[in-house]
């Protein structure tokens, strides 16, 4: 199963902002609060995709991608594969793991057994 994490890529200090994740991502608010201040390295959001819970997980993230756009904050969307491991990825250095918005949803449309590789290739 591929797994992602979602971050701001910029700090963000915004309590609308805040009151989604608390109330969408289960975060209290001053984790939240927290976690936006600082952007691209306050993983706000982690989970696998194609799991038992695939369709909740997908709306979910869906919702988060469209608040982000609408509030015009960008995200920093991380993704590994199957095989691969959060500890490879260099928090430095994470462009080689980094996905835009579009092709996260294009994942989300994609099952896990898919050939779809234009959904997969970051």
């Amino acid at each position: 199963m591929a797994q992602i994490t979602i971050s701001c890529s910029i700090p963000v200090d915004d309590e609308v902002v805040t009151e989604f994740l608390h109330k969408y991502v289960l975060h209290s608010r001053v984790g939240a609060a927290r976690k936006l201040r600082m952007g691209e390295k306050g993983c706000f959001y982690t989970c696998s995709l194609y799991g038992d819970d695939h369709a909740k997980v997908s709306g979910l993230i869906r919702r988060m991608l469209a608040f982000f756009e609408s509030k015009e904050i960008p995200l920093t969307i991380l993704k590994i594969g199957t095989q691969d491991s959060w500890y490879e990825v260099d928090p430095e250095q994470r462009d080689p793991w980094k996905i835009s918005p579009q092709a996260l949803l294009a994942l989300l449309d994609a099952g896990p057994n898919d050939n779809t590789q234009a959904a997969l290739s970051t």
